[in-house]
């Protein structure tokens, strides 16, 4: 039986920065309005939704207190597997994209250098099918090789 694909209602943005996350919603918002944007800037603030579900995580790696990678592995630890997590960050280190990867961050996003290019990103990254977000990793990390999720 073929999955269905599943389509992106709602995104969970957590980063340190709040003028990240406005370019963000703005790009969203101009790819779907009916797309709903939430922001957290910490793992306190992340309690606030542990009752609402979210068809995407949005995750910066470089923040104060917990970083991206507790982050990440607590959601994982609280059984959350299916969720589509995608690590979004400037940084480039090929260390930091292994581990976002063996973690189990689904893709590694590098935050765009412009506003066009995370807008032609996160129209790519919404319409990819996350009915089963392991088939979509498995494009970009395979192997021990891991690559970059790119909008070309």
């Amino acid at each position: 039986m073929e999955l269905q694909k599943k389509n992106v209602r709602s995104i969970l943005f957590m980063d340190d920065d709040h003028d990240e996350y406005d370019l963000v919603k703005e790009a969203i918002q101009e790819i779907n309005p009916s797309i709903s944007v939430k922001y957290v800037n910490s793992c306190d603030q992340l309690l606030q939704y542990r009752h609402q579900t979210f068809d995407l995580i949005l995750l910066d790696i470089n923040m104060p207190h917990h970083d991206g990678f507790f982050v990440l592995k607590s959601i994982r630890k609280y059984g959350y597997h299916d969720l589509p997590i995608i690590m979004y960050s400037n940084s480039l280190s090929p260390a930091h994209i292994a581990k976002s990867y063996d973690e189990g961050a689904n893709l590694y996003f590098a935050k765009p250098e412009s506003f066009s290019g995370l807008l032609k990103g996160l129209r790519k990254l919404i319409n990819l099918d996350w009915a089963s977000p392991f088939s979509v990793t498995k494009t970009y990390c395979h192997d021990g090789n891991y690559r970059i999720f790119h909008a070309d």
